[in-house]
């Protein structure tokens, strides 16, 4: 069992564990220097310390290199300062070599040992020109990732249509697919603004709400289908799984159509009429 400290670095949601020095009291909020594989780097601390068993290590545990103190977090606002200055650097270049590239993200390492451009782009780039260019200027080791349109998303950040901050910018670690029929559980109108995020991709939130809509569909009745009801036999016209209810309709005397409301915990009272049932061929003839 190993005693560990959760960090995450500027724009990703993943949770890096590093062994806690027990000379050194941490605190949520905290900032502290780690060595990591690329170099020296400013972590935030998120879980102030943890049991971890070995096997839950995706690599083996480093260590903290100390507390952050005031010198080192006046540095650090003064990297993000260059880090806005590469961007501008880095679009004026790309645009002298004529590359289709887009921009997202530059960072720095704390102690400037290297300095990281993340960009998209529609099609694969010869960067090696420009890598040149940005190496004489900036005179440290320079590296290009080309990402997707979706990590870009989540990196720049923004507002959704639900009026919160995107999903993947807020908590999402690691992207999973999705597909349209996320979409069609959930009764949303396949319209590409309805369905589509700032990334022009599939909403990410289409992917664990459905596993929600998966688990509910089983509690209500499909539309379309019949119930018998104490007045007649009403026919299924909106399942809300959300605020927990169908509406059903009735044919009364005179062809007038009553909409009646049954909430989830009421249905069991109810009988729902199958396919090639006699009732339902009884149902048919009442013009339901």
């Amino acid at each position: 069992m190993n005693k560990v400290v959760g960090l995450k670095f500027a724009k990703t949601n993943y949770i890096y564990y590093f062994k806690i020095n027990e000379r050194i009291k941490f605190k949520k909020g905290d900032y502290c220097l780690v060595k990591t594989s690329i170099g020296l780097d400013m972590g935030k601390v998120i879980i102030p310390f943890k049991f971890i068993e070995e096997d839950e290590l995706d690599v083996p545990l480093k260590d903290i290199y100390r507390k952050a103190n005031k010198r080192d977090l006046e540095k650090w606002e003064k990297i993000k300062i260059e880090e806005i200055d590469a961007i501008n650097i880095f679009k004026q270049k790309s645009k002298k070599y004529n590359l289709n590239m887009k921009i997202v993200y530059v960072k720095f390492l704390f102690d400037k040992s290297r300095i990281i451009f993340y960009f998209t782009s529609d099609q694969r780039v010869d960067f090696r020109e420009l890598v040149k260019d940005l190496a004489k200027l900036f005179k440290t080791k320079i590296e290009l990732r080309q990402i997707g349109v979706r990590d870009g998303t989540k990196m720049i950040g923004g507002i959704g249509m639900c009026g919160r901050e995107i999903c993947c910018s807020s908590f999402i670690q690691k992207f999973t697919p999705i597909h349209i029929n996320m979409a069609k559980v959930q009764k949303i109108a396949l319209n590409q603004s309805k369905v589509s995020g700032l990334c022009g991709r599939l909403m990410c939130c289409l992917s664990y709400e459905s596993e929600f809509y998966n688990e509910c569909v089983d509690k209500y009745p499909k539309v379309g289908s019949r119930i018998e009801l104490k007045t007649g036999i009403g026919k299924v016209t909106e399942v809300n799984v959300l605020r927990n209810y169908v509406i059903v309709e009735v044919r009364e005397e005179k062809d007038i159509v009553k909409k009646i409301k049954i909430p989830e915990e009421e249905l069991k009272k109810y009988r729902v009429i199958r396919k090639n049932n006699s009732t339902n061929k009884r149902c048919n003839k009442k013009g339901l």
